[in-house]
């Protein structure tokens, strides 16, 4: 079996190094959002070069150049190098409106997408209702030529900075939980949207995230992407790319590369922590660990070539959140308690980075519906096990 790029996705990964190794500067480095004029305007080189929209059709402003793999390719290259990914506006956004949206829609936010011309927020999580998106209440009631939002929706990080909601909402409150949900589009500057920032800690004192209010925000029909009470499938397919457009292995295999380099470099008391036979088995296994979830990511975006990638992708975030955690628990074992040390401490380790990754490999654990969630999809879809209920679903079913 053949595990590597093909000599035409080769070159184009190459064409993006040598793209990050000009272009990437530490004004831009340190953020996966696009959330400062730098990071846009790194972004925007991008689009010009066409790379945005590379495997969509020109008609909807995508590219001539038949890499399917493109967005993939480029997105886990930005990883590696830390940079502003684009795995929310094109791997989650784009991809669904393709899939599902109307042609009104394809035609008018796609371009928009692949110019980077808009910044968007995945808007689905609410006060009772984080890893169950089925029970959100957030209501969109049907005034005729338009819907009537109101709700409030928690730990919405990009909504800041976005031009564009990508809202779950709820449309029918008599149908079962997950047949009365639908995704809108919402504008941004709405009459009767409001955001509160919410401040997570992490070692450069804190992190924003939103509360975002919404008090009667009207939306158009137009804005309803595919089928009335459809939504949760959606945002369903939508939380598959998620699993592996944002929530990639990459980022891990950064991590870990890092930490390897910071154990050859360390010699307390004059002695290698490289030479430690403990911490080199250590290690060792972790990197097979790091190997394994390499070429799941692989086969979660050779598969997406074809389809919405279901199984793959939870197989990709359930090992994404468990090497996270492996990884900061094997550095702060290493370090002891000088791990613990915040970014402002001179003899903090790697600048205080393991506290942060720490923090955010519980973060990685919940977020996009959780590895239990995750779990759950392969051992329904692709093993076949019984749910909740008892009823089996048939192997491979739903992908």
């Amino acid at each position: 079996m053949e595990f590597d790029w093909s000599p035409q996705e080769e070159a184009f990964r190459q064409e993006v190094r040598e793209f990050l190794a000009k272009e990437l500067t530490d004004e831009v480095r340190g953020s996966m959002f696009i959330d400062t004029p730098a990071r846009v305007a790194f972004v925007d080189k991008m689009a010009e070069r066409g790379w945005l929209g590379m495997g969509f059709p020109e008609e909807y402003g995508g590219s001539e150049k038949p890499i399917g793999l493109a967005q993939f390719i480029l997105n886990v290259e930005l990883e590696l190098a830390d940079a502003p990914i684009v795995g929310k506006n094109i791997g989650v956004v784009a991809n669904t409106i393709y899939h599902e949206g109307s042609e009104e829609m394809k035609r008018e936010f796609l371009p928009k997408i692949f110019a980077n011309r808009c910044q968007w927020a995945l808007t689905y999580t609410e006060p009772g209702a984080g890893t169950d998106l089925a029970s959100l209440q957030c209501a969109a009631v049907d005034k005729g030529d338009h819907f009537e939002v109101t709700g409030t929706k928690l730990y919405i990080t990009s909504a800041h900075f976005a031009d564009y909601h990508w809202i779950a909402v709820r449309t029918d409150p008599d149908a079962p939980k997950h047949q009365g949900v639908s995704i809108l589009i919402m504008d941004a500057d709405s009459a009767g949207l409001s955001i509160t920032p919410m401040w997570c800690v992490g070692t450069t004192g804190a992190e924003r995230t939103n509360e975002v209010h919404l008090d009667h925000v009207k939306v158009p029909k137009n804005r309803l992407v595919g089928t009335l009470n459809k939504g949760f499938y959606y945002m369903m397919q939508a939380l598959d790319y998620e699993r592996f457009a944002i929530i990639g292995f990459a980022i891990r295999v950064r991590r870990f590369r890092r930490l390897v380099d910071w154990v050859k470099q360390t010699q307390p008391n004059g002695e290698r922590l490289s030479d430690d036979p403990v911490i080199r088995s250590n290690l060792a296994r972790l990197a097979t660990r790091v190997e394994i979830g390499t070429m799941l990511e692989k086969r979660c975006i050779c598969a997406a070539a074809e389809r919405v990638p279901g199984v793959e992708a939870a197989m990709n975030k359930a090992w994404c959140s468990i090497v996270s955690t492996e990884i900061a628990d094997l550095g702060l074992d290493i370090m002891g308690p000088y791990g613990f040390l915040w970014k402002e401490s001179e003899h903090a380790p790697m600048g205080g980075d393991m506290v942060d990754q720490y923090l955010m490999a519980g973060h990685s654990r919940v977020a996009a519906a959780g590895v239990d969630t995750s779990k759950a999809i392969v051992a329904r879809r692709l093993l076949g096990l019984p749910n909740a209920l008892g009823k089996p679903v048939s192997p491979g079913a739903a992908k």
